[in-house]
């Protein structure tokens, strides 16, 4: 395959493990794969043992138990997101990248490197960069989420400076929504008109017809964060409508809550490797009355665009942005308030209304299928980045 077809393929683990970015990583190079572009793979967490000396490793984390969830990092944030941290990341990726065979790049010139994430900028010449980002660190720290938030304030200050550095390293800065937009602008000085909202696409491989049981509704909850996610809240929720709708169900998927409560099934943690459980998982979503997470932040959650692909109407919260994957009254309800109470009477409305719920649902999969698929997504990428990608590609053809 020639040079100017390839691009090099750059995330913080394995670009095509299916647990890299919750999926977003393998989906997208699969598809550009798919339009004729080959990805080389580099995962840039290059942590070694011999980093272990120099305070890599979370030790008061260990020492206090704390390893469960994302907010319990096994790595320590102030080693890794330290401007020294950062750095070092940096350098062990340009040596991966001059480690490269030379067929990789021929008289046409070097493919570009696409980034999902903002964790390494090369320090090479003649290579083109580009990145893509869910969050800026200046809104996970805001919001008291990732590793980020665990850090120290110099660190912080630094992490936010590497950042800065990285984006303006990019042609074009990628983001999956207007919300993680407003941040590279408004906190990184980054021009408006070099970042480009590309969005997301469902993670689904199957398309399964909707399948409710109507003497047997339920609200389905996916997330391997039970807390991070909303469940407390969502249970909350639960509970008043279970008043109204003695039959009415909630059932939760990706995690395990020790939670003992009437009318909660927990199905847990479903692989999506093992065909068998894949299957289950989409068919809770098909069976689904209406999809529900309620997280206080959430960059942008897949799981929205999941149920959007099943025909599932969604009810959750307008934070971050969640108004820009479901649209409140066309495609779900989103409740102005983390109030149990008001997110309770949305799912109400759509346990009660039928028609209400067949028309949230057909418009919510209507709009993943015409803008959040990852063909979609991996095209408009191609279109940004332009030649001589797009010269070769199917887009173009």
């Amino acid at each position: 395959m020639a040079a100017e077809r390839r691009v090099i393929a750059v995330a913080t683990r394995d670009p095509f493990d299916p647990a890299t970015f919750s999926g977003l990583s393998a989906n997208l190079f699969a598809n550009l794969r798919a339009d004729g572009v080959l990805p080389i793979p580099i995962a840039t967490r290059d942590i070694r043992v011999r980093d272990a000396f120099s305070g890599a490793v979370n030790l008061a984390g260990i020492a206090r138990g704390e390893f469960s969830g994302r907010r319990a990092p096994k790595i320590n944030p102030n080693w890794f997101w330290s401007r020294r941290g950062l750095e070092r990341m940096s350098r062990r990726f340009d040596t991966k990248l001059l480690r490269l065979p030379a067929s990789v790049a021929d008289s046409l010139g070097r493919p570009p490197i696409l980034q999902i994430g903002t964790h390494v900028r090369t320090s090479l010449l003649g290579w083109r960069s580009f990145c893509l980002t869910d969050a800026t660190v200046a809104q996970a720290v805001a919001a008291d989420e990732f590793s980020v938030a665990r850090a120290s304030r110099r660190v912080v200050a630094e992490a936010m400076d590497y950042q800065r550095e990285v984006f303006h390293s990019c042609e074009k800065v990628f983001v999956l929504s207007h919300w993680a937009k407003s941040s590279v602008v408004a906190d990184y000085g980054y021009p408006d008109e070099r970042v480009v909202v590309v969005g997301a696409g469902a993670n689904v491989d199957q398309a399964l017809p909707r399948s409710v049981d109507r003497s047997r509704p339920y609200v389905l909850f996916v997330g391997a964060d039970w807390r991070q996610k909303g469940g407390p809240l969502l249970v909350d929720a639960f509970r008043i409508l279970r008043r109204r709708v003695p039959t009415a169900r909630l059932v939760v998927v990706g995690c395990s809550p020790d939670i003992v409560e009437p009318g909660v099934e927990v199905l847990g943690r479903l692989d999506r490797r093992d065909p068998a459980q894949r299957r289950r998982l989409f068919e809770a979503y098909a069976g689904a009355t209406v999809f529900s997470i309620l997280p206080a932040f959430d960059a942008f959650p897949n799981v929205l665009l999941e149920a959007g692909w099943y025909g599932v109407p969604v009810v959750s919260t307008d934070e971050g942005s969640r108004p820009e994957a479901v649209v409140d009254g066309l495609t779900g309800l989103l409740a102005t308030e983390r109030d149990p109470a008001q997110i309770a009477d949305r799912l109400l409305w759509i346990f009660q209304d039928q028609a209400l719920a067949e028309r949230l649902g057909s418009q919510a999969a209507r709009r993943v299928s015409e803008l959040f698929t990852w063909p979609v997504v991996a095209r408009r990428l191609l279109r940004e980045i332009g030649s001589p990608l797009l010269a070769q590609s199917s887009e173009a053809r």
